[in-house]
């Protein structure tokens, strides 16, 4: 092979599959195949995706992906089998910073009881989420389905217009709690996703020992697949064999064939290099436009329960650029935090907010955040040690209304081409690795199914 800067690769190796992508999505689908014949190819530096972490002082910051969510879920299988440790998140508080007030309660009772509005809408509230849990709860983490009637409810309306939001401290209460699951206020995207977080904020998380870069990085080490990272991926095209990728590494051009393809991938970057793709399927996959998330860290020299106090593991923040505040020490053994005597403090912001600190120096981008933790923890002031930033400009796919009557064509394979990532179900890592497991039975169920090494 040439070392000549921009030279093409003079041998084009075939490969029974092609990844393009190594996040969680594209990682799992290598794994899972369990073929040596399959060439994976991220184009950072390093695989892994949104789940990036690293180490502040004792502590982990988790840049992307924070936790994973437990019970019977897919990611939580997948972890335990890859022999990735979890810890359980003991959440015993409530909690959300509105209208310069930290609301702090031991339940939901006396939260809504706390919270700064009115007493007809606390009453609605409390109503309205009884009636949400009963209807919706066995939709969370769960594949949309287009003939579905409750996904169906939850695509056609705004949570604003479901609800009957009409109060605005309500509306702000909401919005902040749509930003982390869409990245876009409560009015702009159908009720499916802040539904979604509303209920999975209530059910068990779990923390990944060593951050959720572990899973990640245990799927790269575990897999039977060929991975290629620093591989930017310039031309998807299919042809008369399978399915022809170009992409550059080290300055290099090099091409290879596949009998089939997985984009795992975010759809605006997939409609950049897949050419002679047919105009319904570039239009579904057009419908995917991604929001965009921020998140900083402090290390502070105190620790986190200083400020937060105990059993406050993940703060909505309402009204600033701010839209979460946690803690990322909270699984951590009480013991180190206190022979360390330091905290780590997480902020993060959803799409609005993202967009005008990713026009600012990184510098000035934290001054903000700092702002945002000495307003919401006056306490911190003068305490930070350490601190880092971390753009997602492609983070979340939010679901705008109407979004479900179009999931069956942005599924759909096409041309030995097959589509798969979070955009493809809801958003986060479980929905990403039943993306990955819709993939692979697609793989090894078509016509001419790709052999897996297992026997």
């Amino acid at each position: 092979m040439t070392t000549q800067s921009n030279a093409l690769s003079s041998v084009a190796q075939t490969y029974d599959v092609v990844v393009v992508g190594g996040g969680i999505a594209g990682l799992t689908v290598a794994y899972r195949i369990n073929n040596n014949n399959v060439l994976l190819l991220e184009k950072e530096p390093f695989a892994g995706g949104r789940t990036r972490s690293i180490n502040m002082g004792p502590y982990v910051f988790n840049q992307g992906a924070q936790m994973i969510p437990g019970g019977d879920t897919n990611v939580a299988k997948l972890a335990d089998e890859l022999g990735v440790k979890l810890t359980l998140i003991n959440k015993t508080k409530t909690s959300t910073y509105i209208k310069d007030k930290f609301i702090i309660a031991s339940s939901e009772f006396k939260y809504l009881l706390s919270l700064p509005i009115p007493l007809v809408e606390k009453i609605k509230m409390a109503l309205k989420i009884l009636h949400m849990r009963s209807r919706y709860s066995n939709v969370v983490d769960k594949s949309p389905r287009s003939g579905d009637p409750k996904f169906k409810e939850l695509d056609e309306k705004s949570i604003v217009d479901l609800l009957k939001i009409r109060d605005p401290d309500v509306k702000a209460l909401w919005d902040s709690i749509s930003k982390s699951s869409s990245t876009l206020r409560a009015d702009e995207v159908a009720s499916f996703q802040p539904v979604n977080t509303f209920l999975h904020h209530a059910a068990d998380e779990f923390f990944v020992e060593g951050g959720t870069v572990e899973i990640t990085r245990a799927l790269a080490n575990q897999t039977a697949a060929r991975v290629e990272t620093g591989a930017s991926v310039i031309e998807v095209t299919p042809n008369d064999t399978g399915v022809a990728i170009q992409y550059e590494q080290n300055g290099i051009i090099h091409s290879v064939q596949a009998r089939k393809c997985v984009m795992a991938i975010p759809a605006p970057l997939t409609l950049s290099v897949i050419r002679d793709l047919p105009d319904a399927k570039r239009a579904a996959l057009a419908q995917c436009e991604y929001g965009a998330m921020s998140s900083a860290a402090f290390l502070v020299d105190k620790p986190s329960e200083y400020l937060f106090g105990k059993g406050n593991w993940r703060v909505p923040v309402v009204g600033m650029t701010t839209i979460g505040i946690g803690d990322p020490t909270f699984t951590f053994p009480e013991d180190l935090k206190l022979q360390d005597g330091r905290g780590l403090i997480r902020l993060y912001a959803g799409n609005d907010g993202s967009r005008m600190l990713q026009q600012m120096s990184d510098d000035e981008a934290l001054e903000v955040f700092e702002n945002d933790l000495c307003h919401i923890f006056p306490a911190a002031r003068g305490l930070v040690i350490e601190r880092s930033i971390k753009h997602w400009p492609y983070a979340i796919c939010p679901w705008r209304i109407g979004r479900l009557e179009a999931i069956d064509d942005i599924r759909a394979p096409y041309d030995n081409i097959h589509y798969c990532g979070d955009y493809t179900e809801n958003s986060g890592l479980e929905s990403a690795v039943l993306s990955a497991l819709r993939v692979v039975s697609e793989l090894l169920d078509c016509p001419h199914p790709i052999i897996t090494n297992k026997s």
